[in-house]
């Protein structure tokens, strides 16, 4: 089945990139541009020199590590011309925002420009260099209101294969209200790809009542996907609803690695949000994507 643009659930019209410019960027941007060109989108590209962030190098100096930190706004010009260059994006990007501050600032500069989606990889938790890029991708998808695509160290460190449609996407929820607008996302993304959505509730309390029984924690998974699919039942037509016991984390990238998952979509709660945190607020996330061997998404629930 072949879903046209306009029938689709899901629009995504701007896509922002948020890019350090390092040696990875390259397969960063052409990830980007293959979804930008599968939904007919824009390309915003987004880089923040922080001066006041600076970092000194360590003392055996790592590969690419620049000699006086952060580049400068020129040199940093001056790649991503060449980077749009080299991977004929010119017609894509309509817009480069490069600036001195920290990425905080960055972020609260891209809500003038209401991007549907912004694009970031993480190397993950190790050596410094990874651990600073790791630091700025937590706080992106905690701080933003719109849904973020995360390249995790499994994608990066390999070359990423451009699809230009999703064939299987796992949502994990915790059947929280964090968790409905990823379920709209999660299930709105599958409609449109024709693809495979299996949803995934993870029981970290097995000893709990409820969890006595893993036919009831199932029927409770499909009623509260029932309960919620107002506008999206037709998306979620043979959805495959799944109960695992254990951390979240780990069940969450076993099962997308079991069924050859293109995508998780995962809920998230911002720092400021009120209330008792989702275990998807940060912790779970930040995990899955560290580990995950395709991209995460994480939606973050409405403000």
């Amino acid at each position: 089945m072949s879903i046209t643009a306009t029938h689709r659930l899901i629009q995504f019209s701007k896509i922002a990139v948020l890019t350090d410019l390092e040696s990875d960027s390259e397969k960063i941007l052409r990830y980007a541009g293959s979804l930008a060109r599968w939904y007919g989108a824009k390309l915003l590209l987004a880089h923040a020199c922080a001066p006041e962030l600076h970092v000194e190098p360590p003392p055996e100096p790592l590969p690419n590590w620049p000699e006086s930190g952060t580049p400068p706004k020129q040199d940093a010009e001056e790649k991503v011309r060449s980077l749009t260059g080299k991977l004929h994006l010119q017609d894509l990007v309509s817009r480069v925002i490069i600036r001195e501050a920290s990425i905080g600032f960055l972020l609260h500069e891209l809500e003038e420009y209401r991007p549907n989606l912004v694009v970031i990889a993480t190397h993950g938790r190790e050596g410094m260099r990874k651990w600073l890029a790791g630091s700025v991708c937590e706080e992106v998808f905690r701080k933003v209101q719109w849904p973020v695509l995360v390249l995790g160290p499994g994608m990066v460190e390999k070359d990423l294969t451009l699809q230009k449609q999703f064939r299987t996407i796992l949502y994990g929820t915790d059947m929280s209200a964090v968790s409905v607008s990823a379920l709209q996302y999660a299930a709105g993304i599958a409609h449109d790809h024709d693809a495979q959505l299996i949803a995934l509730y993870v029981d970290e309390n097995p000893e709990e009542a409820f969890s006595f029984d893993r036919a009831m924690a199932l029927q409770r998974l499909k009623d509260w996907l029932e309960d919620r699919a107002d506008g999206l039942a037709e998306a979620l037509t043979g959805v495959h609803s799944m109960v695992e016991s254990g951390k979240a984390e780990t069940e969450i990238v076993k099962a997308a690695a079991e069924w050859g998952a293109d995508l998780v979509v995962l809920g998230a709660r911002g720092r400021a949000a009120a209330g008792p945190a989702s275990h998807f607020m940060g912790g779970t996330a930040y995990e899955v994507v560290c580990t995950s061997g395709c991209p995460v998404l994480i939606v973050p629930q409405p403000r």
